[in-house]
């Protein structure tokens, strides 16, 4: 966990300092969301560790562990949601596109990574106390859902406490756009691409862990 802690610190690091570089020699704010967008893509990894780290320890029994890779999903969209921020770049003017898209790439980048990163430990927890392919059925569905959880957040605006401060217009929007073409094609979209990448992601470190 150690290098790869380095490795998402640093790429947080990167997008971070160039972040701060861009509102210090401009003076403008306008992406300064994108700090707050990846301290939140940082707590499924987070939670992750916490859940992970309580299951050795035997501070968890299977219930606790579900309540762990429940809070886990709920939290997960903001991760990958960092992606999302790269629309912003239709935004900037020519002078800073190219600085500008080295920078949102960066915090996607970062989200993403973090974002499996935490996914792998909780299908390693899932795998424990089921076997491989049932860890990969829950895990798929987690993206998919998790996917839609993005659309949610992108264009409904709705973030992940919402869950408990606005429960029931969350589900109520959620019902609602089921049946909204647009959602539906996003969400398959980002599904699969979710899949694909995370698919990579697992199988690249399996290889590593392997050596």
């Amino acid at each position: 966990m150690n290098n790869k802690f380095f490795l998402l610190v640093l790429l947080s690091g990167i997008g971070t300092s160039m972040l701060a570089g861009r509102i210090a020699i401009t003076g403008s704010f306008e992406h300064a969301g994108l700090f707050w967008n990846l301290f939140l893509a940082w707590l499924p990894l987070g939670c992750a560790y916490i859940t992970r780290q309580s299951w050795r320890r035997n501070l968890l029994n299977h219930y606790g562990l579900l309540a762990g890779a429940g809070l886990w999903l709920l939290l997960f969209p903001n991760a990958p949601y960092l992606i999302t921020d790269l629309i912003h770049l239709k935004e900037v003017p020519d002078y800073l596109l190219w600085y500008d898209s080295l920078m949102s790439f960066s915090f996607a980048l970062a989200g993403l990574l973090t974002g499996f990163y935490s996914v792998l430990i909780i299908h390693r927890l899932i795998e424990q106390i089921t076997n491989r392919s049932f860890a990969w059925v829950i895990m798929a569905c987690c993206l998919i859902l998790s996917s839609y959880g993005v659309y949610l957040g992108r264009f409904g605006r709705w973030n992940s406490w919402d869950v408990l401060t606005n429960p029931f217009s969350l589900i109520q929007y959620s019902l609602s756009n089921l049946h909204n073409p647009t959602a539906m094609k996003l969400t398959i979209t980002f599904s699969l691409a979710m899949l694909i990448m995370y698919a990579a992601f697992w199988l690249y470190t399996l290889k590593a862990k392997s050596r």
